[in-house]
């Protein structure tokens, strides 16, 4: 016996039988993983922001900062290890809930969320792809979605290796290495850099895959923002 197709009036994707149906949303776990991915990387990111501004209030000429021309590495002989200057590790515990505290937890709850959403989107049934009408347009849609994972995958992997490196998870969390002053920015400089591009990297993605979607909504009228949200999805 043949398929029968039923029309669907939302006008998310075509209803048919329920042996060869797909649904017209995503898993409701895959939504909730989703969006909370998203509210992480960007509460990772401001958080971030606030701990390079508590790091510009040392600068030369001011408080225990070490002065000009003093060798780099060694610190100064007022140094004050219960509040050091920029570069130089602090001594002791630091509290996980600093702004470098919780943004380390936030790259670390991303980085097991990820593997929870590939592993849910493995499991569950997922709607048909939307085409954009443009296969170059589909083309680049695809590669931006294995953009997104990649990227936050080698977000989160670099700044624990990072963070490792600075000895900030040994002063946090009490795990990892704790690096000696002279070691401090030669061993995190070049991997702080490139995390960072990555960071600019994923957000141009990030802006890309939201800019589609808008499109697909908005333009093209397929309804496609429903499907990653809550409701019915036979």
């Amino acid at each position: 016996m043949s398929t029968q197709s039923v029309v669907d009036n939302t006008g998310l994707t075509p209803a048919t039988s329920p042996s060869s149906a797909k649904p017209r949303r995503y898993h409701p776990a895959l939504v909730a993983l989703h969006w909370l991915i998203a509210i992480l990387i960007f509460g990772a990111f401001f958080l971030a922001q606030a701990n390079e501004g508590d790091r510009e209030r040392f600068r030369p000429g001011e408080g225990n900062f070490p002065p000009p021309g003093s060798q780099r590495g060694v610190p100064p002989q007022n140094f004050n290890p219960g509040n050091p200057p920029q570069g130089f590790p602090r001594e002791g515990s630091q509290s996980v809930f600093s702004a470098i505290g919780i943004h380390m937890v936030f790259g670390i709850v991303v980085l097991v969320l990820l593997i929870a959403r590939l592993f849910v989107r493995w499991k569950t049934q997922h709607p048909e792809w939307l085409s954009a009408g443009n296969k170059y347009f589909d083309w680049i849609g695809s590669l931006t979605h294995w953009g997104l994972y990649v990227l936050t995958f080698a977000m989160t992997i670099t700044g624990i290796i990072l963070a490792d490196q600075r000895g900030v998870l040994a002063r946090t969390f009490g795990i990892g290495s704790t690096p000696t002053p002279g070691s401090f920015r030669r061993s995190g400089f070049s991997l702080g850099m490139f995390h960072g591009g990555i960071w600019v990297l994923l957000l141009l993605l990030i802006i890309l895959h939201a800019g589609a979607a808008l499109y697909h909504h908005f333009i093209r009228k397929d309804h496609i923002l429903q499907r990653m949200w809550f409701g019915k999805s036979a």
